[in-house]
């Protein structure tokens, strides 16, 4: 049995181009996407959980709410990639502000530390004004390991002085011979493991009862499952995304709610 699994692991994991086609139908979905979160940039519909006074109470309670995003949610021109996902997390962090979450936000060099093990490198590479291109070297593990070297360019944006957003799309995202390294010795890109072609992700903040609420959505890029093998690639195509968001949204409470307590305002 051992032996019939590597053999699989072995044709799964053999290199996959990112077709042309399957790139522009990620697009059009991404660019639907946006049109449909810039149209709830009002008070009344920013946040999703809004009107939810249940969903507002868990997350107050301490928890974090992560779902799927439903495939109709927003108006598409065509077929969506098999290989997309899109995952929304909400979470809440008392006693801070919309300050001290774009301070930690932008704390990029230490993103490897709030981010561990997701996050196994990070630096900036330029910041000008709202906008930072950044560097991030991510790490999963689950039948295999696999080390990712990705680029975003990032943007803030005040909206008053209660609610902000952040939108980080990736510029480049290449996977490593090595998951162990050297890190620098590269697949190229587009013709890998597939197993991460594109991530942008769609932030939301808004300081109110005593914290700020906050709510991510990532909608990403893979390969898609090969008829009959899902059981091998589920860890990475669908736990990795959904995995990623927990580790993401609870790291950056980490590092936002440090430095409230820092500041001696502390959870309330």
């Amino acid at each position: 049995m051992f032996s019939r699994c590597c053999t699989l692991a072995l044709l799964v994991l053999s290199p996959v181009m990112l077709a042309p086609e399957t790139a522009a139908r990620f697009d059009a979905f991404v660019e639907a996407a946006e049109r449909a979160m810039d149209q709830r940039s009002d008070p009344v519909r920013f946040l999703h959980s809004a009107g939810n006074m249940g969903l507002k109470a868990t997350l107050r309670r301490g928890e974090t709410v992560i779902e799927k995003v439903p495939d109709d949610e927003y108006p598409m021109p065509g077929a969506i990639p098999d290989g997309s996902h899109d995952w929304r997390g909400m979470i809440f962090f008392p006693g801070a502000t919309l300050l001290q979450v774009r301070t930690a936000l932008e704390d990029y060099d230490h993103y490897k530390l709030f981010y561990k093990p997701k996050v196994i490198e990070s630096n900036i590479v330029s910041h000008r004004g709202d906008e930072w291109d950044i560097f991030l070297r991510l790490y999963a593990h689950y039948i295999v390991s696999v080390a990712l070297n990705s680029h975003y360019r990032v943007h803030y944006a005040v909206l008053d002085p209660h609610r902000m957003t952040v939108v980080s799309r990736s510029t480049r995202i290449a996977e490593a011979k090595n998951a162990n390294g050297p890190y620098a010795e590269e697949e190229p890109v587009g013709k890998d493991d597939g197993f991460l072609w594109r991530l942008n992700s769609y932030w939301r903040f808004e300081e109110a009862d005593g914290g700020v609420y906050a709510e991510c959505e990532a909608i990403s890029l893979s390969r898609g499952v090969p008829l009959g093998l899902g059981w091998m690639l589920k860890g990475f195509l669908d736990q990795f995304p959904k995995d990623s968001m927990r580790n993401t949204l609870e790291g950056t409470r980490t590092a936002v709610l440090s430095l409230s307590n820092a500041d001696g305002r502390g959870a309330r």
